[in-house]
C-alpha cells in the first residue's frame, strides 16, 4: 500500500512538472502543421482571453492557452470565419475544463465547484461528449486519465447519470489506436454494464428505465420511463463492448453483448417507436407511448441503431413545427401544447435549445448520411444548415459564448449564471472533424474522408495537424488549386505525404504509411492472417466481388465481377497483391433473357487444357448458370445459348448461382457445388454432376449443405463455396450468415465432398475487422495453394461499399493438428 501510495505521488509530480515544462517553453515536439500556421490563429486567441475575467483558476490558464493549442490542437482554415473561430474558441473553452488531480487529469462540465458534482468536481453527465471531442487532441494523457479515473482508479461515478462510457472509450480507440489500453477498460466496462442491468433494466420489458433528471434532461414534457436515451446508450456500450472483446480474442464475451446489442435494438425498434408520430418517444410503462416527439427520438441514430425504415423521424428535424429554429434546434416538438411550459426550475428540456442535445442530433445526423443508405428525407445541405444555426447560438453581444441552454427562437441565453461560464457539456469542434470535414474513425489503416459540405459551398477548407493511429493528417479541399497551392479538388495528406485525392468533393479513401503499430495490429484468426494493406481490388474501380484464381506459372489470374459494368473481368498479379488494370472478358447478353447481368465466375483449366467458366446470370430478379470455354482465358465463347443450371428444386426458389466446378479426373466428370434460393443472397449448398460442363445431374440429397442454427454466425444461411481436394479430404470455404447483411467465413471437410461434413471447430476463420473496410461482412472466399502457404481472397463490405481482401495462411495445415 505504503510503495503504491508512493508511486501514485511521484507520477503526479511527474505530471505537475512536465506540465509546467512544456508552458514554459521546453523543446517540443516539430510542427505537426503542414499548411497552415499557428501565428495566424493568435489574435483569436487573445481576444478569448481578453473577455475572461478568469474568475475559477484553471490548471491551464489563459497565459498559456495560446502554446496549449498549438501543441494540442488541429487548426482549421476556411471561408466562414464564424465557424473558424467559434471551432478554437471550444477548443481554447476545453482546455479550461482540463483539471490536474491527486488521480491524474479530469475534464469538468462546471468551472467553479457545484454542490452535485462528485469527487474532484467531476460529473459524468457529458463526460461522453468530454471524449468525443477530446479525442482529437494530442496529448493522449488527460483522457488515458480521465478514463482511468472513472473506472480503473475508482474515483468517479460512471452511474451518477447516463453515459455511454464503453462507446466514447471505443471512440477514441479509433482515433488513437491504442488498443492495449482500451482492451485494459474491458472488466470495467463490462462491470458498468453489469451495474445498470442490475439497477436500471427490466427484464420483463427488455428495455432500461430512467428518471430524466438522471439523462441530464430535467422537467422534460416526456419525463421519465423507458426512454431513447439510456436504452440507445446501452445499445451503443453493448456494440462497444462487443467490439473490444473482438480485439481482445475473448469470443464469449463478443458474442453474448452482440446478443445483447441485437435483442435491445428490436425491442426499441418495438416499443420506443411510434408509428403514428413516426418516432422514437418515450414509454413510461413499456406498453404505453408518451406521444410527443422529443429531441431524444435522434438519439438512437448516434450510435446506428435503427434500422433503415425509420429514417421517416428525420422529417421533424427541418420542420419549424417540429424542432427547426433559427438557434434551434428545439428539444421538443413545436407544435406540442406543452412546449415551454412553465415551471420553477433553472434547468427546463421542454423546448429550449440545450447544445449538450444539438451535439447528439448532428452526431447522429453524420451518421445517417454516411452508414445508411441514401434517402430522401434529410440532406447534407440540411446537415450544414443546422450546423451553421448551432455555430451562430454559440454567441453573446456579438463575442464568442457557451452556456447552459438558450432560447431556439430568439437566440438569448436562458441558462447564463455564473456557473455555466465557458460550459462544457457538448461538443462543436468533433461535428466539424467527423461531420462536416468528414473524417470517419476507422479501426484499419484506411484513412476516410467524407464531407457533409453542400456542393458549391466553400472554395477551400483545411483540417490540419489532425493526430490519427500515431500519424499526423492533413485534410485539405482547393477548388482552382490557388489558395493553398497543392493542386485542385479534396486531398489527404499524411505526415506531408499525398494518400488520396479527387477533382470534387466526395468520398474518399487512402492508407496510411506502414508503421510497425499497423503491422501489428492485423487481424488474426486460426493462422488467417489479413494482409495489412487490405484491399487489394476495388476502390476507384467501383463494386469488385465474387473472384476466381488461377495460378497460371508464376502469374495469378484472376476473374472477378465487376458490378459497374455488369460483366466479368480478368485482372493479372506477380504477387496477389498488386493487380494489373482489369479488362472485361465476358460481358452481358441482355437478349437471351437470362444474362441481363453476368458475374459470379469459377474458371478452371479442363482436361484439354483450355480454360472453362461457368457463371451466374441474372434478370428479372432471378438467376441462372452458364458456361463458356476459352483457349486464352481472355476470349470467351458462351457454349450455350440457355443456361445449363436452373432453379428447379422448391429449395431453390428462384436462383441458382456462385458455381464452383472442379475436374475429377477419377470419374471422369465435372462437379459442381452451387447455391441456390434467395436472390439477394441464398440459402444453402447444393451438389451436380456432368460429363461435358454442360448437361449436370444434381443430386437428390441437396441440399448437401445447409445452415447450422446452433452457430450465431452461420444460422440464417450458408452458401457460395469453393471446394478443394486436399490430403484426402474436400475442404469446403464457406460464407456463414448471421443475417441477411451479416456474413464471415467458415471451413468445413468432407471425405467424398457430398456427405457428412465436418465444421472446423475454430470456425469463422475470417471475420469482419470492426469499423474496418470490411466491418459488416467477409464473404465468397477463394483459396489457392501457393508454395507452403495458402492465399484466400475474400470479398469485403462496409456499408454498400464492397472491395476484394487478401487472407494469409503460413503452412500448409488448415485444419490444424
Amino acid at each position: 500500500m505504503i510503495r503504491n501510495e508512493l508511486g501514485r505521488m511521484v507520477a503526479i509530480a511527474a505530471m505537475i512538472t512536465l506540465h509546467f515544462a512544456i508552458a514554459k517553453g521546453a523543446a517540443a515536439p516539430s510542427s505537426p502543421f503542414m499548411i497552415l500556421h499557428f501565428r495566424n490563429y493568435l489574435p483569436m486567441v487573445r481576444e478569448f482571453n481578453q473577455n475572461d475575467p478568469e474568475t475559477t483558476p484553471t490548471t491551464i490558464p489563459n497565459s498559456e492557452a495560446s502554446e496549449w493549442l498549438k501543441q494540442n490542437v488541429p487548426l482549421l482554415d476556411c471561408p466562414d470565419k464564424s465557424i473558424q473561430q467559434i471551432y478554437m474558441f471550444r477548443w481554447w473553452t476545453y482546455r479550461k475544463h482540463i483539471r490536474l488531480t491527486p488521480d491524474g487529469y479530469i475534464i469538468t462540465e462546471f468551472l467553479p465547484d457545484v454542490g452535485w458534482a462528485g469527487k474532484y468536481n467531476s460529473i459524468d453527465c457529458a463526460a461522453g461528449h468530454h471524449i468525443y471531442e477530446g479525442r482529437w487532441i494530442r496529448n493522449n494523457q488527460y483522457l488515458n486519465d480521465y478514463s482511468m479515473f472513472w473506472f480503473l482508479n475508482g474515483g468517479g461515478n460512471p452511474r451518477q447519470y447516463s453515459f455511454w462510457a464503453a462507446n466514447a472509450m471505443y471512440a477514441r480507440y479509433l482515433v488513437n489506436g491504442d488498443k492495449s489500453f482500451l482492451i485494459n477498460l474491458l472488466p470495467d466496462l463490462i462491470r458498468n454494464y453489469e451495474g445498470w442491468e442490475s439497477s436500471h433494466y427490466s427484464p420483463q420489458i427488455g428495455l432500461f428505465r430512467q428518471t430524466d433528471d438522471r439523462d441530464g434532461m430535467e422537467v422534460s414534457i416526456g419525463g421519465s420511463g423507458y426512454r431513447p436515451t439510456i436504452n440507445s446508450y446501452m445499445y451503443g456500450d453493448a456494440r462497444a463492448i462487443s467490439k473490444i472483446a473482438f480485439l481482445a480474442g475473448q469470443n464469449e464475451i463478443e458474442r453474448k453483448y452482440k446478443e445483447k446489442a441485437e435483442l435491445l435494438k428490436s425491442t426499441v425498434e418495438r416499443i420506443l417507436w411510434n408509428p403514428a408520430d413516426k418516432f422514437f418517444e418515450t414509454s413510461p410503462d413499456g406498453q404505453n407511448i408518451v406521444g410527443v416527439r422529443e429531441e431524444i427520438g435522434f438519439v438512437p441514430w448516434y450510435f446506428d441503431l435503427p434500422d433503415p425504415e425509420y429514417a421517416a423521424a428525420w422529417k421533424q428535424l427541418m420542420d419549424p413545427e417540429g424542432f427547426y429554429a433559427p438557434y434551434g434546434p428545439t428539444t421538443a416538438e413545436r407544435r406540442s401544447p406543452r412546449f415551454m411550459f412553465s415551471y420553477p426550475h433553472d434547468c427546463l428540456w421542454n423546448g429550449p435549445s440545450w447544445p449538450y442535445a444539438t451535439s447528439q442530433t448532428l452526431t447522429a445526423l453524420a451518421n445517417l448520411l454516411n452508414d445508411y443508405p441514401k434517402q430522401n428525407v434529410i440532406n447534407k445541405k440540411d446537415y450544414y444548415t443546422l450546423l451553421k444555426n448551432y455555430t451562430k447560438s454559440q454567441y453573446k453581444d456579438g463575442k464568442p459564448w457557451i452556456a447552459e441552454d438558450l432560447n431556439g427562437i430568439t437566440g438569448k441565453w436562458i441558462v447564463d449564471l455564473p456557473r455555466s461560464v465557458w460550459y462544457n457539456h457538448s461538443t462543436y469542434c468533433d461535428l466539424i472533424i467527423s461531420g462536416l470535414i468528414g473524417l470517419r474513425p476507422r479501426a484499419d489503416d484506411i484513412v476516410e474522408v467524407n464531407p457533409l459540405l453542400p456542393p458549391n459551398t466553400w472554395d477551400y477548407f483545411c483540417l490540419d495537424g489532425m493526430p490519427y493511429h500515431n500519424h499526423n493528417l492533413t485534410i485539405l479541399y482547393d477548388k482552382t488549386g490557388e489558395h493553398y497551392e497543392r493542386g485542385k479538388g479534396l486531398m489527404i495528406f499524411a505526415d506531408g505525404k499525398r494518400i488520396a485525392s479527387a477533382a470534387v468533393l466526395q468520398r474518399l479513401t487512402g492508407r496510411l504509411p506502414r508503421t510497425k503499430e499497423n503491422m501489428e495490429s492485423m487481424n488474426h484468426s486460426e493462422g488467417w492472417v489479413k494482409y495489412a494493406g487490405n484491399p487489394v481490388l476495388g476502390g476507384n474501380l467501383g463494386t469488385c466481388f465474387d473472384i476466381s484464381v488461377l495460378k497460371d506459372k508464376r502469374v495469378f489470374r484472376m476473374w472477378f465481377s465487376w458490378r459497374p459494368k455488369q460483366s466479368i473481368a480478368l485482372t493479372e498479379s506477380k504477387d496477389g497483391i498488386h493487380w494489373s488494370a482489369p479488362q472485361i472478358v465476358l460481358g452481358p447478353n441482355p437478349a437471351s433473357g437470362w444474362e441481363g447481368d453476368v458475374n459470379r465466375p469459377c474458371v478452371i483449366k479442363g482436361p484439354s487444357g483450355k480454360y472453362q467458366m461457368w457463371y451466374t446470370g441474372q434478370a428479372d430478379g432471378k438467376s441462372w448458370i452458364g458456361y463458356a470455354a476459352s483457349a486464352d482465358g481472355i476470349h470467351w465463347a458462351r457454349q450455350s445459348e440457355k443456361p445449363v443450371l436452373s432453379a428447379e428444386e422448391p429449395w431453390e426458389k428462384v436462383a441458382v448461382m456462385c458455381p464452383d466446378v472442379i475436374w475429377d479426373s477419377k470419374t471422369h466428370l465435372y462437379r459442381m457445388w452451387y447455391s441456390g434460393g434467395d436472390q439477394y443472397e441464398p440459402n444453402a449448398i447444393g451438389y451436380a454432376t456432368s460429363k461435358d460442363g454442360v448437361h449436370w445431374k444434381k443430386s437428390h440429397e441437396n441440399p448437401i449443405f445447409t445452415p447450422d442454427p446452433s452457430m450465431d454466425w452461420e444460422k440464417d444461411r450458408v452458401t457460395a463455396c469453393q471446394v478443394v481436394s486436399y490430403r484426402g479430404w474436400y475442404y469446403m470455404f464457406y460464407i456463414g450468415f448471421r443475417d441477411v447483411d451479416h456474413a464471415q467465413i467458415g471451413l468445413a471437410r468432407s471425405k467424398d465432398g457430398i456427405h457428412g461434413w465436418e465444421r472446423y471447430p475454430g470456425n469463422p476463420i475470417v471475420s469482419p475487422t470492426p469499423e474496418g473496410w470490411d466491418a459488416d461482412a467477409c464473404y465468397k472466399p477463394y483459396a489457392v495453394r501457393d508454395g507452403d502457404r495458402w492465399l484466400l481472397w475474400y470479398n469485403g463490405r462496409h456499408g454498400g461499399v464492397e472491395q476484394i481482401g487478401l487472407v494469409i495462411h503460413n503452412g500448409l495445415g488448415i485444419w490444424g493438428r
